[in-house]
């Protein structure tokens, strides 16, 4: 099943591709260019003031080589994103990413305004009146069975090339991508790891407890793409991923937890008496791993691959010394 859905991906990636290769070679021919993901937009020339509403977005700009001019909250980028591709100092703060600041927006003067459909659609038409705003989804609708937004990034990077001229270097970001996720499968299946039982989470604080993302998940599709079975498959409506108090954690037994670092205050768990009494403790199922954004692009996509095969292969090593 695995591998139906791994080549079912490849046959996404593929057309996705040839679509946007096709664009790309007439893009000079093509004035104004449409891009439409949640909304559209028409520009008349590729945009390069980019002003980003959400982390997301201003990592797939920076993997594109365009500094937007304007960001949200870009110190929470530089924390919870951590920084890959680091944000530069002198980019603009543009309010938080549920309040945009849409004063400091204008005054940057954009040609494009990016964010997303489930925080940004209420304030589209203020969005609209300062520059052509794309917004895409991020979540699934409770009736989108087969969204994953794995799949969905890539459309969305995709996309904000193409806004931006930026075609053949997404390109090459996503080959690279597919070929790394390859690689980091194939050392997993040489020792042994193939279809391991795996889950994801990490601490968020503001009293949430444990997050825990589910198989439609960035970190569901990466554990997929690895050949690693992922077993979480419950989320908040709306979302791909849940949250659990201390005494809702034994639910992740017969799984491999992998456990994001801790950047916020994770001890009120870890340090109660009964984390040592969870079964996935008991039996050594739980590696911690760096901090990892758990959206993003092509960029965080293999951060986590890489982080999640590194950490499986470190225990299997010391199981055997």
């Amino acid at each position: 099943m695995a591998r139906g859905a791994t080549m079912k991906r490849c046959a996404l990636c593929l057309t996705l591709l040839l679509v946007f290769v096709s664009n790309s070679q007439s893009y000079a021919q093509a004035s104004p260019v449409s891009v439409c993901l949640s909304s559209c937009v028409q520009l008349d020339k590729p945009a390069i003031r980019v002003v980003a509403l959400n982390w997301s977005v201003a990592e797939m700009l920076l993997t594109l080589d365009i500094t937007p001019v304007g960001v949200t909250q870009g110190n929470g980028y530089r924390k919870w994103q951590t920084n890959t591709p680091e944000l530069p100092e002198t980019v603009t703060e543009v309010g938080t990413r549920q309040e945009p600041n849409l004063a400091a927006i204008m005054a940057l003067n954009p040609d494009l305004i990016i964010g997303y459909e489930f925080r940004h659609r209420r304030i589209l038409s203020s969005l609209q009146s300062i520059a052509p705003t794309l917004l895409y989804q991020q979540f699934p609708t409770l009736s989108q069975s087969e969204f994953r937004y794995f799949d969905e990034s890539q459309k969305i990077f995709l996309a904000i090339a193409e806004a931006t001229d930026k075609q053949q270097k997404a390109l090459s970001q996503l080959e690279e991508m597919h070929t790394r996720l390859a690689e980091l499968k194939q050392q997993l299946a040489d020792a042994g790891l193939a279809n391991m039982d795996v889950s994801y989470g990490k601490f968020v604080g503001m009293g949430y407890g444990l997050r825990i993302f589910t198989d439609i998940s960035l970190a569901g599709s990466i554990s997929e793409e690895l050949g690693l079975n992922y077993t979480w498959r419950d989320g908040l409506p709306g979302k791909d991923f849940t949250h659990l108090q201390l005494e809702q954690l034994p639910a992740l037994q017969n799984s491999h937890l992998l456990l994001a670092g801790n950047q916020v205050d994770g001890e009120r768990m870890m340090h109660s008496p009964v984390w040592p009494l969870l079964p996935f403790v008991q039996n050594n199922d739980i590696s911690e791993i760096p901090p990892l954004f758990s959206f993003g692009g092509p960029l965080s996509a293999i951060k986590m691959a890489e982080a999640f095969t590194q950490s499986l292969l470190t225990r299997q090593e010391n199981l055997h010394d």
